[in-house]
């Protein structure tokens, strides 16, 4: 399309513009959004003790499954640990035994009256004491127990071996991030969709989505908007569309891929113009002229970026003339002489 240049005049002179009738477009339409193969579980993994590294079991790229030993750590004094609270169980076990048969005794003897009743409640007591000790020797050992278990790393899911931070010898903390494990089998594509699509993607469920792979010759799948993120990015106006994707698809966490999503049909109406018929603001606002009665009419409106140096208005009427060039030196009310350009690129 081509356009006749504004000649350039002050403000209290009539301006020559250029104007269109715009283009409405169906309601069910598509955006084409680009976004990031992620997986669900990507996780940045510590001990859950202190210690030197003793033995390491897997290197960067090594498949992992659930409970697949990774690590271990020096273990030699928890093992002692373990060895000593196992025999204060055995102490007092002994105790708990011995304290009932001289408690089974004394009611023996009771009952042939030749000890007194308090000899069998002063043994009792002395049967509850030791068991509560072998309770809390039972205690004692797992809690060493568990610490014994801790110098021991597994993998808490399936996974790939994505980054490795130490080597044996190192002493590590809880705070220590010895590996990055990633599920490869349990992937999503996350995409950050403009703000002024919110209302409409959530009117509705099961919106269809096309997934087209940026790293397999454009190959798509069919997938559905799994889910949407109420809450805004307020650098980028932007909320978070997640999709999941099936695990035989080839794709993997970090690449990325188009997302075509269909937007379900709405009461919003919109319309195409070039891009020259936006002014901004020095505030950040924007808004766009129309041609009434040789005078311009501003109107504030947002806009999407469109393909060709195209943008889309919303809520607007299609049957006015809508001002595209010099609105840089438009004004609300400005007197103009509009060149009226139909699609045809024959003036009217």
């Amino acid at each position: 399309m081509v356009f006749l240049n504004t000649v350039a005049q002050t403000s209290q002179e009539t301006i020559n513009v250029d104007a269109i009738y715009p283009v409405q477009v169906e309601n069910n339409q598509k955006i084409t959004l680009t976004g990031s193969v992620e997986a669900k579980q990507y996780a940045q993994l510590g001990p859950l003790e202190s210690g030197r590294i003793a033995s390491l079991n897997f290197e960067v790229g090594d498949r992992v499954t659930t409970g697949q030993l990774l690590l271990t750590l020096d273990n030699q004094l928890a093992r002692l640990e373990v060895n000593g609270a196992s025999a204060e169980v055995q102490v007092a076990e002994i105790n708990v035994k011995e304290s009932e048969r001289l408690f089974h005794e004394a009611q023996r003897l009771s009952e042939q009256k030749v000890v007194p009743k308090t000899l069998i409640a002063e043994r009792a007591a002395v049967v509850s004491s030791d068991k509560a000790q072998l309770a809390r020797a039972n205690a004692t050992l797992s809690l060493q127990q568990e610490r014994l278990n801790r110098h021991s790393f597994k993998a808490p899911f399936d996974g790939v071996i994505a980054q490795r931070n130490v080597n044996i010898g190192e002493w590590i903390t809880q705070q220590t991030t010895v590996l990055t494990l990633v599920d490869q089998n349990d992937l999503r594509l996350s995409v950050a969709i403009p703000q002024q699509y919110y209302h409409q993607l959530t009117k509705t469920s099961d919106i269809a989505v096309t997934v087209i792979s940026d790293s397999m010759n454009n190959q798509s799948f069919t997938a559905t908007l799994d889910r949407l993120v109420p809450v805004s990015n307020k650098t980028t106006r932007t909320f978070l569309a997640q999709i999941d994707i099936p695990s035989d698809v080839g794709l993997v966490h970090g690449m990325s891929a188009k997302a075509e999503i269909s937007l379900p049909n709405s009461q919003q109406s919109k319309i195409i113009l070039p891009r020259s018929a936006i002014k901004q603001h020095p505030d950040g606002g924007s808004s766009i002229f129309i041609a009434v009665n040789n005078r311009a009419k501003r109107v504030l409106t947002n806009y999407t970026m469109m393909p060709n140096d195209e943008v889309a208005i919303y809520n607007q009427p299609i049957n006015q003339a809508y001002i595209i060039s010099g609105v840089e030196l438009l004004q609300d009310g400005s007197p103009i002489k509009a060149n009226i350009i139909d699609t045809n690129k024959k003036s009217r």
